[in-house]
């Protein structure tokens, strides 16, 4: 199309001049022409003012020659004056124009500095700094461009020229999408994203979207530049840090916590060497998605040279093995679970189990968080990839569900008392094999002193001793109870069997248990027994002390109780000491007793007179006492007389008479000895009375056993049912089951499969590769409305779908 001319330019613009005027004069009342005509006066004045102003000064158009004596074009040049040209570039590289200056007119005019066709994008170290707009980027790690950057496609890389909004934002607010990138975020994004950069990339609530952008830029330096560059191989360390740093900080996200753990395990897994399994396992994450490379290979090595996996790298894979559910003792007593798992892991696998040679290969693959980084993967020949197969890791799960079990009381009670760790509160809660070390050696010098005997103190003692931070409930007694007898210490009182719950000054005696205590002593004819030294005890306190022989006798007559097995024997002994200091009182027998036939009481009051003069002599304060035990008995007290008359003169025609120095007063030291060693101290017995006691306390404890055959009952500890912990880390996924699910969580960590090789996968995990592929894509359909999976060889992953799975 031609140019209209300039002359024809004028005509126009003149005609239309015109016919405005006449317009105005048409339609304007004539009363406002004078007032219009002085406006137009006064700015046709001012309009010609100014263009004059700016007209430049007068040329001649002259020619010249140039130093070869040839014409040059004609030009514009002053008409008085040529002035000199400056052609400066302003700024420190940054600014898109150039300025000329004409010196002699005072005169500048600016011209655009011509865009570069081609990319300059490069890295900036650590210890770099660039200016970008207002804000000052210190700490380097990204790429920058102050040149077209179209060609490169990166989504980290920060380009100059690209506009920013003036204002700041709020970088917790929003303002990008998925897979973003800093050169198609709107202008107030990349704001929000110098402003976070600039601020040392510490905002905890910042829009996590910048954090990928970031994140994409450390990718790309580590899984691309550093392959062939040695500048960027040397600076992994430090990506790392940095990786791990923002992960420690945005790690509550669990899509940027997934990334971040798989860059991280890549790296890890580059370092490949012969039988990795020789050394100790890498340490691990839980609750990640994708089991970590390095563990991977080196169980495939395993696998491949037929070495059992140990106890180690057992419990490395447990954790780390996304398929494993682990409930919270897991991660709440991290510790303590390590313990218990290595010890039933050794208990169950002494040699340590030896994995199957799978036909699923081992594929190093990166799953980039960049949608612009595609990584090929590599094939490790002749390594199984175990992550494949369910059959030894439906094996650790039974022992990691054991374990969390055991762990579920001390677990609860750290989640109400997070600093409770130590207070024997919380320990008790624990099996005594992984109590804290002072716990341990507190038990180590109580073995110690026990010995095969005894040891009395009173419970405030022993409760110190593990720094009981307040009054302890009976549970909590119940449970150091346990905890003692788990090591071979038995406690009296029997709390386990319903005893009563001692206080901090009572009294109580700790002996050398055995093994079958525990689940022998609830037995009718145990607690007959008790009952009875109960009443010996107290008959024998009467007088205001328990004399030696009197306890003594007691405990000979233990020894002669061959219908109770050895380990009640010994408890009987201990509670015979505990009571010699704190005997008990008849009205705490009276219960027990009344549904006693007549013919039992009586039985039971003519035993209690003869073990009364089993010293010898009966004190006023005795014969007191057994008249209160008649009476309880709802017996006849006259009775009594005879009863003790009885017992004086009853006896073989010639006794047999053990005769020994007697003291005058005895020492409770020798009293403690008498009955702990069973030995009778140093007093006369009379063998025959002896014997006739003993058929005595066989009669009472038969008639006491009737008595409490039917109330016996196991106890019933209180159960407390655990809770599913919302923290807790699921196996399944969407309503698929394990072995489904798993197979997800494999097939996403690569963006493309051979047919071949997601066959092997299905057969290792016991699946159809068909069948599995249309459940799963089923479930996606029905919760995202697109598929997982697409193509019949390659088997290709949805990308879109990884959004909405977060995995």
């Amino acid at each position: 199309m031609s140019r209209t001319k300039k002359g024809d330019s004028r005509v126009s613009t003149t005609t239309t001049v015109v016919v405005l005027l006449i317009v105005i004069a048409l339609v304007v009342p004539s009363r406002w022409w004078a007032t219009i005509a002085t406006f137009a006066a006064i700015f046709g004045v001012v309009w010609l003012a100014i263009k004059s102003s700016r007209r430049p000064p007068h040329v001649n158009k002259t020619s010249s020659t140039d130093s070869s004596g040839k014409a040059r074009p004609l030009t514009d040049q002053p008409s008085k004056f040529e002035p000199s040209l400056n052609l400066t570039h302003l700024g420190n590289g940054d600014s898109d124009f150039h300025t000329i200056k004409v010196s002699s007119a005072e005169t500048q005019f600016t011209i655009p500095k011509p865009r570069e066709s081609s990319s300059s994008m490069r890295w900036v170290r650590g210890d770099e700094s660039v200016v970008v707009g207002e804000h000052l980027l210190l700490g380097g790690m990204f790429y920058f461009t102050e040149q077209s950057s179209r060609a490169t496609h990166e989504p980290s890389l920060i380009d100059a020229r690209l506009p920013i909004q003036k204002s700041d934002v709020d970088i917790a607010e929003k303002l990008t999408g998925y897979w973003p990138s800093y050169s198609t975020i709107s202008p107030a994004a990349r704001r929000g994203y110098l402003q976070w950069l600039s601020g040392g990339r510490t905002d905890p609530l910042v829009d996590i979207g910048y954090v990928f952008i970031f994140f994409y830029g450390l990718e790309r330096r580590t899984i691309v530049d550093a392959v062939n560059d040695e500048v960027a191989r040397a600076e992994l360390p430090a990506i790392v840090a940095e990786v791990q740093r923002l992960k420690a900080l945005y790690g509550g996200n669990s899509s940027f916590r997934n990334y971040a753990s798989n860059l991280l395990n890549h790296l890890q897994a580059l370092d490949i060497a012969p039988q990795m399994y020789l050394k100790a396992p890498p340490s691990v994450e839980p609750n990640v998605l994708e089991l970590p490379m390095s563990l991977r290979i080196a169980l495939g090595q395993m696998a491949a040279d037929k070495h059992p996996v140990n106890s180690d790298w057992a419990l490395a894979w447990s954790l780390a093995e996304p398929n494993i559910s682990r409930r919270t003792p897991v991660s709440r007593c991290p510790d303590q679970f390590a313990q218990l798992f290595r010890a039933e892991y050794c208990r169950r696998y002494p040699a340590g189990l030896i994995l199957a040679q799978n036909k699923t290969l081992l594929k190093i693959a990166y799953r980039s968080a960049s949608s612009r980084l595609n990584v090929a993967g590599t094939v490790l020949a002749g390594l199984p990839d175990v992550a494949a197969t369910s059959a030894t890791r439906n094996k650790l799960q039974v022992i990691v569900d054991e374990c969390a079990a055991v762990l579920d009381p001390y677990s609860r009670y750290l989640g109400r008392n997070p600093e409770g760790a130590s207070d024997l509160e919380g320990i008790l809660q624990l099996p005594a094999v992984l109590w804290p070390t002072e716990a341990k050696a507190q038990i180590v010098d109580l073995q110690t002193k026990v010995g095969d005997g005894q040891l009395a103190m009173t419970f405030g003692e022993l409760a110190s001793r593990f720094k009981s931070a307040e009054t302890l409930t009976r549970g909590k007694i119940v449970a150091l109870a346990r905890a003692l007898e788990s090591l071979n210490i038995g406690l009296e009182p029997d709390v386990l069997s319903g005893s009563r719950t001692p206080k901090n000054t009572d009294t109580i005696v700790l002996f050398s248990a055995e093994g079958d205590d525990g689940s022998l002593r609830a037995t009718a004819e145990y607690d007959a027994a008790v009952v009875t030294l109960d009443l010996a005890s107290a008959v024998a306190a009467a007088d205001g002390e328990s004399s030696v022989e009197e306890m003594s006798l007691v405990g000979s007559h233990i020894d002669s109780w061959d219908h109770l097995c050895v380990a009640h024997r010994k408890r009987l002994k201990a509670h015979l000491r505990m009571q010699l200091h704190q005997p008990p009182t008849l009205a705490s027998l009276k219960k027990k007793l009344s549904p006693l036939t007549h013919e039992a009481r009586r039985a039971i009051a003519t035993f209690l007179a003869h073990l009364a003069q089993a010293d010898g002599d009966v004190s006023p304060q005795e014969v007191r006492l057994l008249e209160r035990v008649y009476k309880t008995l709802e017996l006849d007290p006259k009775l009594l007389y005879g009863d003790l008359h009885g017992a004086a003169m009853q006896g073989p025609s010639n006794p047999q008479i053990v005769s020994a120095p007697r003291f005058a007063s005895a020492s409770s030291q020798d009293v403690n000895a008498s009955i702990s060693t069973g030995r009778v101290g140093e007093f006369s017995l009379d063998l025959n009375k002896i014997a006739r006691l003993q058929r005595e306390t066989a009669e009472v404890s038969a008639l006491l056993a009737e008595v409490f055959s039917g109330e016996h009952s196991e106890p019933t500890p209180a159960v407390e049912i655990a809770q599913q912990d919302p923290s807790e880390s699921a196996v399944t996924l969407y309503g698929l089951d394990s072995e489904h699910s798993a197979f997800l969580r494999l097939i996403v960590s690569r963006r493309e499969w051979s047919r071949q090789e997601l066959e092997d996968v299905a057969t290792d995990m016991d699946l159809m590769l068909d069948g599995a592929l249309e459940h799963i894509n089923d479930m996606a359909f029905e919760q995202f409305d697109m598929p997982v999976s697409e193509g019949e060889d390659p088997i290709e992953i949805n990308l879109e779908i990884l959004e909405e799975l977060a995995l």
